[in-house]
């Protein structure tokens, strides 16, 4: 796996993310505090009422008594689950690891406040028969300090209830923070690929404007001052189009055949006698969305290698067609045999075209290309059709 993989740019770039800003984490990690207060309420409110209806179900006397001190119990149990959510909001941890440590740790003290708060409302403020005779119990037990042991037991209890709270809740927190990170790594993706089609169709080859100026100065010394300023004109015309035009902009298969033309009026200028053209675009088709400016790579090298070195008619032929959902593209050109072969190129323009398609479309789109059965070449190119959006 190299450093181009896709899978590795997205680790890489998730990795950086948790690593970077704490402040950032800080926030993504926080829960919607009416959803955190929301959850303490409920979870002691079911508590109290569990506990209620089974006490009352189990026919234990004097349970309306017990109601008065169990809404005491659970309004601490409220306040100890509170503070523990304001302390967890205020520490924020680096790992998911250091943050469940230290939510279990600050359970701890709160815990064993509800289990006095608890020893205090049963055993002390509203004793009853039941308590008395629990006390006794432990007492024979534990003469020394028997009321430390009746909170040890409880909060050991306890524990369990708060501990599996602060646990949800920092849950909870980490999953809103992978959310927000995999939101920005896909935010930086995206800027990357966008990033990416503008550096692709702002290449620039300087082989065409190379030609035309030198076709300009030609028409200049032989006095051809229409032609040269006609030729001037497209070239303006042209080069302002392809420049205004956003990149990730989508045209209709027509508007970018339409600007194809302007191009190709330049070159009709170079070769009026060598270049001809043919376009086979069915009506239906005329509406399809397709990149601005995805032909023109395949058109330039046309150019380049069939009409430049050869003496006699060239000619360059796109068809449009639609198969099993796709739109397909085919450009053929000509080549004279009696030529001189030309230098083989650098595959940028082709590699280009191909890249731009990948990177919008992924693997539903592509572009090949090779010799024809006549002997001619061909650029074959295949996208999703669709008609709407461009």
């Amino acid at each position: 796996m190299n450093a181009s993989d896709p899978k590795l740019v997205q680790r890489d770039t998730r990795a950086r993310l948790l690593a970077a800003a704490p402040d950032w984490r800080a926030s993504d990690a926080r829960i919607d505090p009416r959803v955190a207060i929301g959850s303490i309420i409920a979870m002691w409110m079911l508590y109290f009422l569990i506990t209620t209806g089974l006490a009352m179900l189990s026919g234990a006397p004097d349970q309306w008594a017990f109601v008065g001190r169990r809404a005491l119990v659970v309004l601490a149990g409220i306040f100890c689950t509170f503070t523990l959510y304001q302390l967890l909001q205020r520490a924020q941890p680096r790992s998911f690891g250091a943050r469940l440590a230290a939510a279990m740790g600050a359970a701890i003290p709160l815990v064993i406040l509800y289990a006095t708060v608890n020893l205090l409302v049963f055993f002390y403020w509203f004793p009853s028969d039941d308590t008395a005779q629990i006390i006794e119990e432990v007492q024979s037990k534990f003469p020394v300090a028997w009321e430390m042991m009746l909170i040890l037991d409880s909060s050991i209890r306890w524990y369990f209830f708060f501990a599996v709270w602060a646990a949800l809740y920092v849950a909870f927190g980490y999953a809103n923070e992978m959310r927000a990170v995999e939101r920005r790594a896909n935010s930086y993706r995206l800027e990357a690929k966008n990033a990416q089609l503008r550096a692709l169709h702002y290449q620039v080859n300087p082989h065409f404007l190379f030609n035309t100026l030198n076709s300009l100065s030609t028409l200049v010394m032989r006095g051809s001052k229409a032609e040269a300023e006609a030729m001037i004109m497209n070239l303006s015309a042209f080069l302002r189009s392809s420049l205004e035009i956003d990149p990730e902009q989508f045209v209709s298969l027509d508007e970018e055949i339409a600007l194809q033309r302007l191009y190709l009026d330049i070159e009709q200028a170079r070769f009026p006698d060598r270049l001809q053209v043919d376009v086979d675009m069915p009506d239906e088709l005329k509406n399809a969305c397709v990149p601005v400016l995805i032909l023109q790579p395949i058109i330039e090298n046309a150019i380049k290698y069939g009409v430049a070195p050869s003496k006699g008619k060239i000619g360059i032929r796109l068809t449009a067609s639609s198969e099993y959902g796709l739109l397909v593209l085919r450009i053929e050109n000509d080549i004279d045999p009696a030529a001189p072969t030309p230098e083989a190129g650098t595959g940028l323009g082709l590699g280009n075209v191909r890249e731009r398609l990948l990177t919008r479309y992924g693997p539903t789109a592509g572009c090949e290309w090779g010799r024809t059965e006549e002997g001619g070449f061909f650029v074959s190119l295949w996208l999703p059709l669709a008609r709407q959006g461009c």
